[in-house]
């Protein structure tokens, strides 16, 4: 279905339209899709170009792609889904939680005692306080 006149393409997902009535229509079944709306905005799920089902803002008409920073980063030992920076932000990237969308994030240490500590799940899904000089002392022992 070619894209009527006054609608808007959605950028990287080339199956969806935006109508002047402020619907997401399937091209493919000119169908309207099921809108909601949170934080003043109007948003919809979209199967997108890559593959992916994501939530795309009405008034945006596109997604971003969330992901690790461009950066130096080394797996954290019995920690797989974890790296670490040099300057010691650890960052989950995969097997993230529903809530974080499969994007990764940044973990947030604790202050326990005179200590920095990290909240880390092992591959078995068992969790763990690891303490933060550790970390920094695995990742990088000459730093």
């Amino acid at each position: 279905m070619k894209i009527p006149k006054g609608w808007k393409q959605i950028e990287g997902a080339s199956n969806y339209a935006l109508s002047p009535e402020g619907y997401i229509h399937s091209m493919k079944s000119g169908k309207p899709m099921s809108r909601r709306l949170r934080s003043h905005r109007y948003w919809s799920s979209v199967t997108c170009d890559d593959g992916k089902y994501r939530q795309i803002a009405h008034d945006e008409l596109k997604f971003s792609v969330h992901g690790l920073p461009d950066e130096e980063m080394k797996v954290v030992e019995g920690y797989p889904d974890y790296k670490v920076t040099p300057y010691g932000a650890v960052w989950k990237y995969r097997k993230t939680p529903r809530k974080y969308r499969n994007n990764p994030f940044l973990v947030e240490t604790k202050d326990i005692g005179n200590k920095e500590y990290v909240r880390m799940s092992t591959e078995d899904g068992r969790r763990h306080w690891v303490r933060m000089e550790k970390i920094m002392e695995e990742a990088y022992p000459n730093d």
